[in-house]
């Protein structure tokens, strides 16, 4: 199948469910972390699954990523990406630890991006789900599994996570996200993947929406 590529206002038209997406997922962190946190969509973009190496990172690091299976409507994987830094510095605040105590991934540490995830996961998808359900007046449900934490090269992570998928030659749609975190910076990207029939579904869904 070959890939659906989207055009500009198509872009436009995801970039606003994609804001509503994260407005939810704010709120939701926002309970679950007990703390003043910002989370602004920087931009929305699309590339193939193999270039997407270089939105995941580049260089030596490794990088860390939580994966989910998507369900519903539209089928296929959404993930949210992050370096090292980003995510241990979430452990410590969840865990009540200083600042900067994390420095190596334990149970502790995964767990708690792993249950982060689940909850700004889907409420993430679920504010896509609303916006695109609302503006095109059909119920457009997405529906999220619990997340698994990976950590490896972005090379290695793609095809840990793709290999058993046919989206070889699909794209990924991406959202450059930026967090806020108690006045910290954290580096996260959250990651779209459709499986290639819903693509072509989710085009259709845009090129309907006013």
């Amino acid at each position: 199948m070959q890939s659906q590529t989207f055009n500009d206002r198509q872009i436009a038209q995801l970039t606003k469910a994609f804001h509503q997406g994260a407005a939810e997922a704010s709120a939701a962190l926002v309970k679950w972390l007990n703390s003043t946190m910002t989370m602004a969509i920087d931009s929305v973009n699309q590339c193939p699954l193999d270039v997407a190496i270089g939105v995941l990172g580049e260089g030596d690091s490794p990088v860390c990523m939580c994966l989910m299976e998507m369900q519903g409507t539209l089928t296929g994987h959404m993930l949210l990406a992050f370096d090292d830094p980003s995510g241990l510095a979430l452990s410590d605040i969840l865990t009540g630890r200083t600042a900067g105590t994390a420095n190596e991934w334990g149970e502790v540490e995964s767990s708690c991006v792993l249950e982060t995830m689940n909850i700004a996961g889907s409420a993430y998808l679920n504010g896509i789900s609303n916006d695109l359900s609302q503006r095109s007046h059909n119920q457009v449900e997405l529906i999220p599994s619990p997340p698994m934490f990976l950590r490896d090269f972005a090379e290695s992570l793609l095809e840990t996570a793709f290999m058993d998928q046919a989206v070889a030659n699909g794209d990924v749609v991406f959202a450059r996200t930026r967090f806020d975190l108690q006045g910290q910076a954290l580096r996260w990207t959250f990651l779209l993947i459709p499986d290639p029939a819903s693509l072509q579904r989710l085009s259709e869904i845009l090129t309907d929406l006013s």
